[in-house]
């Protein structure tokens, strides 16, 4: 299970590594032409965990950045995979949801303030199109999702194949059909063949620069400008529904998506986990995940069917009530060695990020009067004195 995790995130960065000739696969499931790189610079999933269904709806939206143009991704799934489009404002109105909440504090501003009589408290800091099918899998289905081409690729059981073999038959059929592969991803797509997963291989293509050789570039499918190399480039938000034993995410990155290079792309991942209750990750089994809660509560019935509506699911596909757990990672390069696995987590208390806090200050008429009237009755008081002293003086008879 683990390894299938993995290979979900891996296979997903590989679509959107996709070149329209052939060429390398790096790592992580990214593939594109020999001599660019792509790495993932954020990347926002919403994992809705149908826990009575066993199944788990996988949305995700990612922003790639590197040198290469056109390139592709490969996401494996341990079953065969729905796909559909998913409407990109969802993770707006999750982003929403979570925020900080600003709280409003009255302060008064008196003299005192500024005297040192006393004064109100300060405001704390701020918060932070081949249709061959080799003997060892075969195409399930090929459809195009927003702006990716998909195809949906199964292992054959009783093919008598080793899974370095499909694997390797696997890369050449991304070849043929226009995705820059190269024989290291052979490794890491072994490993779900060997546990019989699904791979899902997405393409995204932009304008080939001038003075690049090769066939006819292909557009991004969306009338936007050509991309140019060495900028980021979003992919559309899809939709993927398959049943899976518990929930995860596709963490696992080939090695040499852990390189030096790697240390200098700074990376966020912000994962949103809707269950039955609070939920907590681990890498693996056992291995602690350096994402940390930023958001844990229920979500109500309103903001529930908002986001289901925009997931393209329907409300009785996972009804409510739900908690919604908010994970963020930012470490650079990831600890990829095996997928997140999400379960229960013992501590079952709300999180909430820090508020922002807004102060309004008022005037404290009363401060006010007592530190200026104080003063003013003191000095007419002394004036009125000296003027009795004064006028006694005069009216005093003569020493003898």
């Amino acid at each position: 299970m683990t390894r299938e995790l993995v290979a979900v995130l891996a296979a997903g960065l590989l679509a959107a590594c996709v070149a329209v000739t052939p060429g390398e696969v790096q790592g992580c499931g990214g593939a594109y032409r020999h001599g660019d790189w792509v790495d993932v610079a954020d990347e926002t999933a919403l994992i809705v965990w149908d826990e009575a269904a066993r199944t788990e709806h996988f949305i995700r939206q990612a922003t790639f950045v590197g040198t290469g143009y056109d390139f592709g991704f490969l996401v494996p799934t341990p079953s065969r995979p729905q796909l559909e489009v998913a409407d990109p404002a969802l993770f707006t109105d999750l982003a929403k949801i979570t925020e900080p909440k600003t709280e409003v504090r009255h302060e008064s501003v008196g003299p005192f303030s500024f005297l040192g009589c006393g004064g109100g408290s300060a405001a704390p800091g701020g918060a932070d199109r081949d249709t061959a099918v080799p003997a060892g899998f075969v195409v399930l289905e090929q459809k195009r999702v927003g702006d990716l081409d998909a195809a949906v690729l199964g292992f054959r059981d009783g093919a008598g194949q080793k899974p370095e073999e499909s694997a390797f038959e696997l890369l050449g059929w991304l070849t043929r059909n226009q995705y820059a592969v190269r024989p290291e991803l052979a490794a890491w797509i072994a490993q779900y063949a060997r546990d019989k997963w699904t791979i899902t291989a997405f393409k995204i293509a932009g304008e080939r620069p001038a003075g690049v050789a090769g066939g006819p570039a292909q557009g991004t499918g969306r009338g936007d400008a050509p991309a140019p190399r060495g900028t980021a480039l979003k992919a559309s938000a899809v939709r993927m529904s398959f049943k899976t034993d518990r929930p995860f995410f596709p963490y696992r990155e080939p090695a040499d998506q852990r390189d030096a290079r790697a240390q200098e792309v700074r990376r966020l991942l912000r994962v949103y986990v809707a269950a039955k209750q609070r939920m907590a990750g681990k890498i693996g089994s056992s291995t602690a995940w350096p994402g940390t809660t930023a958001w844990a509560n229920a979500v109500t019935a309103p903001e529930w069917n908002g986001l289901l509506g925009k997931a393209k699911l329907a409300p009785e596909t996972a009804p409510g009530p739900w908690y919604l757990t908010e994970f963020e990672d930012r470490s650079t390069p990831r600890p990829g060695i095996e997928e997140v696995y999400f379960e229960a987590s013992p501590d079952q208390s709300e999180v909430a990020r820090r508020p922002n806090i807004r102060v309004e200050y008022g005037y404290d008429w009363l401060s006010w009067s007592v530190c200026v009237g104080v003063p003013v009755a003191m000095l007419f008081g002394g004036l009125l004195l000296i003027r009795w002293v004064l006028r006694q003086a005069r009216t005093a008879p003569p020493a003898v």
